[in-house]
């Protein structure tokens, strides 16, 4: 309140809020195309189960009958943690401003307060969907006070032999060899993934996703114009020319790559996965957008508060499931 100024024509502009960039959540619904969601999750620690089988081929000309080969059943932590949005702020300190045009008549707020009140709660939900899109990822940033280590950024950096910061190829000419070079990260991401036999087939059936920054993704329209020009029967190059920048297939495989706008929030990783592996759980997911608003028990704040359970994990941290771009540490 301390950078507003009284104002005399307050009916005129007074409603007309100016707002500032705030990034849009699309973390939950990319994680819900590329991941697993699970609800329900209302223990502090979970155990995710994963399973493996081995095959062996015997000798059969004869009767004997020796078993070798096992099922192996292992686990994976999910961590939950509830997490707590809190804001109040005393209406009456708006009156003496030209936000008072906002305002009904008389002393007594408890029934709402429009169409000002309209605004906060639509400012509120913009700030509280940049945070859920962003914690996920990269867990508390900024003054949050909360602790949550396993956040996917953490769990990435803290596992082995999965970062490929110093690989790179030169499938894409002379796109993406410099140090923005988009293409031929993906390119080599891919490539990993190729080399393995079992998920191989995975590369060109769409079993591997890789999700990306929006400043990545640009980066990778830029290398992939240098690539091949202004040649608009590249269809990949074509959708992005028309603007559509938001998912597009990896040429020569079936990987979609996708936009994420969280991962801007960080250094840009570039990730790579199977299908299912990253893991998004809450108590209730509609706690993540429900904002609960009400009076002081004098009725003279107005408060408002968020409150969710949610944790995330990777049902697989080995390099045959997940390789990153990025920082390793």
């Amino acid at each position: 309140m301390a950078a507003l100024t009284e104002h005399v024509n307050e009916t005129k502009f007074g409603l007309d809020f100016y707002k500032y960039p705030l990034m849009e959540n699309n973390t939950f619904t990319t994680t819900s195309r590329i991941g697993s969601i699970l609800t329900g999750a209302k223990n502090d620690k979970y155990k995710l189960p994963t399973i493996a089988q081995t095959a062996t081929l015997k000798d059969g000309s004869d009767c004997g009958f020796a078993p070798t080969d096992q099922t192996t059943f292992d686990q994976t932590d999910l961590f939950m943690q509830s997490v707590m949005v809190t804001g109040q702020f005393c209406v009456r300190e708006l009156e003496p401003f030209w936000l008072a045009a906002g305002l009904p008549a008389g002393q007594h707020y408890q029934n709402g307060f429009n169409p000002l009140e309209a605004n906060i709660l639509s400012e509120v939900e913009r700030a509280l969907a940049k945070k859920m899109a962003v914690y996920p990822y990269y867990g508390p940033t900024g003054s949050d006070t909360v602790t949550y280590p396993y956040n996917w950024l953490a769990l990435l950096k803290g596992a082995t032999g999965i970062n490929v910061a110093t690989t790179a190829t030169t499938n894409g000419g002379s796109a993406g060899t410099d140090a923005q070079g988009a293409w031929n990260r993906v390119e080599a991401l891919k490539n990993l993934f190729l080399a393995n036999a079992d998920t191989a087939a995975e590369v060109m059936d769409g079993g591997i996703v890789i999700t990306v920054s929006p400043y990545v993704a640009s980066l990778y329209y830029e290398n992939l114009r240098t690539l091949y020009g202004q040649n608009t029967l590249v269809p990949v190059q074509a959708q992005m020319d028309a603007g559509n920048m938001s998912a597009w297939t990896h040429p020569g495989s079936g990987i979609k790559v996708i936009v994420v706008n969280a991962l801007g929030a960080g250094a840009n990783e570039i990730i790579a996965q199977r299908v299912r592996n990253q893991v998004l759980a809450f108590d209730l997911q509609s706690d993540a957008t429900r904002i609960e608003m009400g009076m002081d028990q004098y009725r003279e704040y107005i408060w408002w508060k968020v409150r969710v359970k949610m944790g995330t994990a990777f049902l697989s941290l080995a390099d045959t499931d997940i390789r990153y771009y990025g920082a390793a540490s």
